[in-house]
């Protein structure tokens, strides 16, 4: 579970990025967050993720502030798992290699039977064991982020634009990998995407942020149908 209260938070001293956004997001839920360039979507997964400390206001993962925890802590600690949008795998290792960074901080016995758990969920991953992460495609390497990020089982998993620079094809097949690691594992799933009406498919709920404020909130549901949303991102015009 996430919950944020009346964050604020930013890079420059005087310039508020984040301007008092409180959300939820309960547990094993899928939410996403919407909103243009520049709206603090992935500061907010920052802030979150703890690459950066809000100025004010709180940030908690499963009842814990982790307001000023740093993410190397929130993984081994607070059950946080982060699939950056950019240098989210290791090129030059194979994707055993990568799982197994992964799970470096885990016993050599477990971080093996944890491998060996997702090579069976996974099977694409089990067929290409040995080849360097190099040579997949966008849609597996994808795969293999949210994989090695799997890899210390997280109760709570943050996305920066999962979908980004993918066809169509493996669009669909990388959504479909985050909501069976939700059904799975039960993991409680914060993403940050472009793609509003793919995403809002698979949510539960969405946030909409707009200059560092949230601007709409609802079920997935109904802001798939809300007419604000059709002429802000699915190219129709409202009634």
């Amino acid at each position: 579970m996430i919950t944020l209260n009346q964050v604020i938070a930013g890079y420059t001293p005087g310039i508020d990025i984040l301007q008092g956004i409180s959300l939820t997001v309960a547990e094993a839920e899928i939410v996403t967050l919407l909103g243009p360039n520049g709206c603090g979507k992935s500061t907010l997964l920052k802030c979150i993720a703890g690459f950066l400390s809000p100025r004010s206001g709180s940030v908690e993962i499963n009842g814990q502030d982790t307001s000023n925890i740093p993410i190397h802590r929130k993984i081994r600690e607070c059950g946080l798992g982060f699939v950056p949008q950019l240098d989210n795998v290791f090129n030059n290792l194979t994707i055993a290699e990568n799982l197994q960074t992964g799970g470096q901080f885990l016993p050599p016995a477990q971080r093996r039977r944890r491998m060996a758990e997702l090579a069976d969920q996974y099977p694409l991953l089990r067929k290409k064991w040995r080849a360097p992460a190099s040579a997949l495609s966008g849609g597996e390497r994808q795969i293999l982020a949210l994989t090695r990020a799997l890899m210390p089982n997280p109760s709570v998993l943050l996305l920066d634009e999962p979908s980004a620079g993918l066809s169509p094809k493996m669009l669909l097949e990388v959504f479909s990998a985050i909501q069976t690691i939700r059904r799975q594992d039960k993991v409680t799933i914060l993403m940050v995407e472009q793609n509003a009406m793919e995403a809002l498919h698979i949510s539960d709920r969405a946030w909409v942020l707009a200059l560092g404020k949230v601007a709409m909130s609802g079920k997935a549901q109904d802001l798939l149908n809300d007419p604000r949303m059709r002429e802000l991102y699915f190219g129709g015009r409202a009634a």
